[in-house]
């Protein structure tokens, strides 16, 4: 039994991630077809944009429609496991996927994903060297995406796509479907490496794919320890948050 098996006040157990069960049958056709329409959906999007404004104004888009371009990843994100669950499942987000939480993921996950902030900065500093890469490439989606933010709209619509939805959509497809997906027709292992992998791919960030991997197999093993998405989630947070912060403000 994993940790969450343990009770908690006001909180139910959350089944082991493989426990037999006659009404589960999503799996990783779930999680592959998630993928595919997240991408899609997001090219759609984009498309539309440049159909309409062309694509020079795409490069010029305000924060606010880039917020906007992000609604139908986090739809396909959010609406597949919903889906999936509803469909194929036990009608439960936190019994299928584990998405519950803890009072102790807020601060334990808050520290996690800080700490993971700085190790892997400071993995990188030393590797990409090693490896001819520039390291002051790293984290130039966010860079683009923080330029933007000029006042305290722009700061808080920053917050929100990346330390708000990005971390709980994110971890309940990744960690949550995908992950059980994975486990459930290859074991754990797997299930920790393969999400992850396909975490960092569809960022199509060349020099963040290293950290977003890594951050990716470590959300993992957490996730199949704990048994539930919370700690995840915050970790996500933080990690996010971390970047932004500094970027804003250092």
């Amino acid at each position: 039994m994993t940790a969450a098996g343990a009770t908690s006040p006001g909180i139910d157990p959350v089944p082991d991630f493989v426990a037999p069960d006659d009404r589960v049958r999503w799996g990783m056709g779930d999680a592959l077809a998630g993928v595919v329409l997240s991408l899609l959906l997001s090219v759609l999007a984009v498309s539309v944009v440049v159909a309409v404004i062309g694509s020079d104004g795409l490069a010029d888009l305000p924060l606010w429609g880039t917020t906007l371009l992000q609604v139908p990843l986090w739809l396909a994100l959010l609406g597949v496991p919903v889906l999936a669950t509803n469909l194929k499942g036990r009608r439960s987000l936190r019994v299928d996927f584990g998405l519950a939480m803890r009072w102790t993921d807020v601060p334990l996950g808050l520290l996690l994903g800080l700490a993971l902030q700085l190790a892997l900065g400071i993995v990188l500093q030393v590797l990409y060297p090693l490896l001819g890469l520039d390291v002051d490439r790293v984290g130039e989606s966010a860079q683009e995406l923080t330029a933007d933010a000029t006042n305290g709209v722009g700061v808080a619509l920053v917050i929100l796509i990346a330390a708000v939805a990005a971390p709980l959509f994110e971890e309940l497809f990744y960690r949550g479907l995908f992950l059980r997906s994975v486990q459930r027709r290859f074991g754990d292992r797997a299930a920790v490496v393969v999400p992850a992998l396909v975490f960092g791919l569809v960022h199509f960030q060349l020099f963040d794919l290293l950290a977003l991997v890594l951050f990716g197999i470590v959300l993992g093993v957490v996730t199949l320890r704990v048994g539930r998405l919370g700690l995840a989630i915050w970790a996500h947070v933080a990690f996010n948050l971390t970047a932004l912060l500094s970027l804003l403000y250092g």
